[in-house]
């Protein structure tokens, strides 16, 4: 192979490298800008980073809101939280405070309690964590599961990856569905349903840590 043609090869891969850097970096730094707004299930389901009140205003407003669940738990003393829950109170909007962690595993407990809030509260539903991904990601790819009409896998995976900015490879999103896949794979199902995943999230078995990334 001559120089000519390995130089030529060279550059068109590290083009290819440089653009998809470039892509993955504008939709970063988009969902940062932008409060990580996103729809999960339309009418339905919406995902969000922590909004100010001048954003819980416009997107309540707008999306019609009547359920806001905070995955981020009672913090009484913070801004963020006296903001959000007199603004609730203020304008009746249905309010679930629920403490979950961006990197460590919740317990099926918690989980079957969020599946039962996800399914019973009032719709439209917003959920939020802090920046809108790592906790926002898991109860996004929960919500795919639940109330999607064809739940293929690569959607559950999308709503924990780096399309809505879960970049740490312990974002408990990834963890908690690489344990669901498992059971899955450990039971020769090759695709996931609502039934399967009830299933699987009433066996009396602990989930495992991951560490890794969705790639989709």
């Amino acid at each position: 192979m001559s120089w000519r043609i390995i130089k030529k090869t060279s550059l068109i891969f590290l083009s290819v490298i440089g653009i998809t850097v470039l892509i993955i970096a504008s939709r970063l730094g988009y969902n940062f800008f932008s409060s990580n707004v996103h729809t999960v299930i339309p009418s339905e389901i919406y995902r969000t980073a922590q909004l100010d009140k001048a954003g819980l205003h416009k997107y309540t407003k707008q999306l019609d809101v009547k359920t806001i669940i905070n995955l981020r738990g009672v913090w009484k003393n913070d801004h963020w939280y006296q903001v959000e829950s007199q603004f609730v109170k203020k304008n009746n909007i249905n309010y679930y405070p629920m403490q979950f962690s961006a990197y460590e595993l919740p317990s099926k407990q918690e989980l079957r309690d969020l599946v039962q809030l996800l399914e019973t509260a009032p719709k439209p539903i917003m959920f939020h964590c802090e920046g809108g991904a790592d906790r926002t990601g898991m109860a996004g790819a929960i919500s795919i599961i639940l109330f999607d009409k064809n739940p293929s896998m690569t959607k559950i995976m999308r709503q924990a990856s780096w399309h809505y900015n879960a970049i740490s490879s312990r974002t408990v999103g990834y963890q908690v569905m690489r344990n669901y896949f498992a059971w899955l794979k450990a039971n020769r199902y090759r695709s996931s349903t609502k039934k399967r995943f009830l299933e699987w999230l009433d066996l009396p078995v602990e989930m495992k840590p991951y560490h890794g990334w969705f790639v989709v």
